[in-house]
C-alpha cells in the first residue's frame, strides 16, 4: 500500500491473531490509513477463541500513548473462558499487570485430552497449560510476553524475545527481526538479534544497538545483532525460531 501510494476504501478495522502486532504497525495502520488494529488471542485447542482486545469506556479518554499501551495487550477473556498465571512452582501469580509467569485455561470447551491420550494428560489440576507466558492487569487485560519455549532466561530472570523483536521492527531499516537467546557462560542465556534489513536500506550492527537505548533495561539490552537475507517460517508464516536456535546453537557473543 505505502509503495504505490494507495489507501483502503472500506477497510476500517482488522483483527490480528497468531502472533502479537508490532507497535509500528498499529500505528502505520492508524496514522497512515485510518484503520484500527485489535489483538485477539486463542488456540486450537480452545475451539479456538480466548479473548479479543476492546477498551473500556473509561480508557477512551486517555492519551494515546496509553490507550496504546491497553491495545498492545491480547485482552480480556470471552464469555466461558477463564485464565490465569502460574509461577514455575505453579503457584498463583498476581493480576497486577507486571508479574507474569505461565498461562493456564479451563471452559467448558477448552480441551481435555488429546485424541488417544497422545502425550498423556495435558492439563494441570484442570487448567490447560497454554505453553505462553504472560501477565494479567486488574481489569483482566492479559498480554503474551513470550513462549514459554522461546523466553529468554539471563541471569535468573525473563527477558521477552517479542519486546525486543518489537523494538528492532520500528527501525525504519528494519524489514523483520527475530530474537534468540544464545548461551553465555556467566548469564546462562543472553539475547541475540537476527534482522532482515528492507531492501535499499542501510544500518549497521551498531545503529540497531544503539536504538534499544532508552527504551529497555540495560540488562535487557541485546548482545549482538547478525543481518541475514531472510528468516525461517512456519507453514502459517510464524517465525521458526527452532531452527534460528539450531543454527545459532555454536554462535559466540562479543562478550564472551
Amino acid at each position: 500500500m505505502k509503495q504505490n501510494n494507495l489507501k483502503f476504501s472500506t477497510l476500517k478495522s482488522v483483527v490480528v491473531g497468531g502472533s502479537a502486532c508490532p507497535p509500528a504497525m498499529i500505528d502505520t495502520f492508524r496514522d497512515d490509513y485510518g484503520v484500527q488494529c485489535k489483538h485477539a488471542w486463542g488456540m486450537t485447542e480452545m475451539s479456538p477463541l480466548g479473548s479479543v482486545c476492546t477498551l473500556k469506556a473509561k480508557h477512551e479518554a486517555l492519551p494515546r500513548e496509553k490507550k496504546r499501551e491497553v491495545e498492545l495487550k491480547q485482552g480480556r477473556t470471552i464469555y466461558g473462558v477463564e485464565m490465569k498465571i502460574v509461577d514455575g512452582e505453579g503457584k498463583d501469580l498476581p493480576r497486577d499487570g507486571k508479574a507474569f509467569g505461565d498461562l493456564l485455561v479451563r471452559g467448558p470447551w477448552i480441551l481435555k485430552e488429546y485424541f488417544k491420550g497422545a502425550g498423556g494428560n495435558p492439563l494441570r489440576d484442570g487448567w490447560f497449560p497454554t505453553g505462553d507466558v504472560a501477565t494479567i492487569d486488574p481489569d483482566g487485560y492479559m498480554q503474551i510476553t513470550d513462549r514459554s519455549k522461546d523466553v529468554i532466561k539471563s541471569g535468573g530472570e525473563w527477558i521477552s524475545s517479542i519486546d525486543l523483536e518489537n523494538i528492532a521492527v520500528a527501525h525504519p531499516a528494519i524489514a523483520e527481526a527475530a530474537v534468540i537467546g544464545v548461551r553465555h557462560p556467566k548469564w546462562d542465556e543472553r539475547p541475540l538479534v537476527i534482522a532482515v534489513r528492507k531492501p535499499g536500506a542501510s544500518v549497521t550492527r551498531e545503529d540497531l544497538l544503539k536504538f534499544y537505548a532508552g527504551k529497555v533495561a540495560k540488562w535487557w539490552m541485546p548482545d549482538d545483532v547478525v543481518f541475514v537475507e531472510q528468516l525461517p517460517h512456519t507453514a502459517t508464516g510464524k517465525l521458526l525460531k527452532t531452527k534460528l536456535r539450531q543454527e545459532f546453537r555454536e554462535y559466540k557473543l562479543p562478550s564472551v
